[in-house]
């Protein structure tokens, strides 16, 4: 992960970061596209890059005897793209197409949504939610200058992260990592982006998407902590018990006992830094079932706040959660 940006990009919204990533493995000043794909084919190797905001991540999973050209590969996606025109204009044209596509998916309505709600940021700050009709606008506007610019202002790795786990020569990569990002410095001070706690908007919102057999709801809750708090365990157990696995009491409730939704729970997605964690209530169903679900939802979730939950079910909860861990 390299860590990019300052306040310049905090105020700066466009969707010039998540594009300068996604170009990075459209070809490089040694492979184009099809030869970049090849190479990792040959090394038996998925490799994702992603970023947006002031972060860009890069994902590999390979085997042992790769490992070494997956880092070269890797660093020649970040410090040498091409940033071929034809690919730029291609990119530009699949976002646009996904974002015209989403304006009739209840799923994405109901998500972007959410983020919008009670979103106290002015449309400049990078951590605004735009419309979907701002964001593709903000797409049409961006042009490979830009994407350019923003390369070779914020790209470095002085405030990289690098995580290798399984088999390994560690005696080989350490030295080849030193190679690969030692000199790689960031052209700009990095400032990291802080999300403090914002109050959740109560009113609920509602949008018709006539043309789709399906429904979704989506509702959130901001808590004020992060995974260091005290509560954190107890949350995450909670949330495991209330709607984050098939065996919970929503699932339970909503999909195998009433039948009334394709995909229902919850999720707890915890804050590393700033205490602002968020809870997350989710059901995909037919449209005429929207009362009934909103009840069984609402019901489980008055039944967990009043009477908690059994000693049996914290210890399954448990249980379950080491177990992931350990594997």
């Amino acid at each position: 992960r390299l860590d990019v940006g300052d306040t310049e990009t905090l105020r700066n919204s466009s969707p010039v970061s998540s594009f300068t990533a996604a170009m990075l493995d459209r070809g490089t000043a040694k492979h184009d596209r099809q030869a970049f794909a090849d190479a990792l084919d040959k090394l038996r190797t998925k490799l994702g890059i992603a970023g947006g905001g002031a972060t860009v991540d890069v994902n590999a999973t390979t085997v042992r005897g790769s490992v070494p050209d997956v880092l070269r590969l890797a660093a020649e996606a970040l410090r040498e793209p091409a940033f071929v025109p034809a690919e730029f204009e291609q990119l530009k044209r699949e976002r646009l197409t996904a974002l015209e596509q989403s304006r009739s998916d209840p799923t994405a309505i109901a998500r972007r949504a959410v983020a919008r709600a009670g979103n106290p940021y002015p449309p400049d700050d990078v951590r605004y939610t735009p419309t979907i009709d701002e964001e593709i606008d903000r797409v049409r506007a961006l042009d490979l200058a830009a994407v350019k610019a923003f390369h070779a202002k914020f790209y470095g790795a002085s405030h990289a992260e690098l995580a290798i786990v399984g088999d390994f020569d560690a005696a080989t990569v350490k030295p080849l990592i030193r190679e690969l990002f030692g000199d790689y410095a960031s052209p700009t001070p990095y400032a990291r982006v802080p999300q403090p706690l914002y109050p959740t908007k109560a009113a609920p919102q509602t949008f018709e998407t006539p043309d789709k057999a399906n429904a979704a709801m989506f509702g959130r809750l901001s808590l004020p902590l992060n995974d260091e708090a005290a509560d954190f365990a107890a949350l995450v157990v909670a949330n495991r018990i209330l709607g984050g696995d098939s065996d919970s009491r929503i699932f339970k409730r909503v999909r195998v006992k009433d039948g009334l939704s394709y995909s229902v729970g919850s999720a707890f997605q915890p804050a590393p830094i700033d205490e602002n964690s968020t809870f997350v209530v989710y059901a995909i169903f037919a449209p005429q079932n929207l009362a009934k679900v909103r009840a069984a939802t609402a019901d489980e979730l008055a039944r967990a706040r009043e009477a908690g939950f059994t000693e049996q079910e914290v210890a399954t909860a448990k249980k379950a959660l080491l177990e992931e861990r350990r594997i």
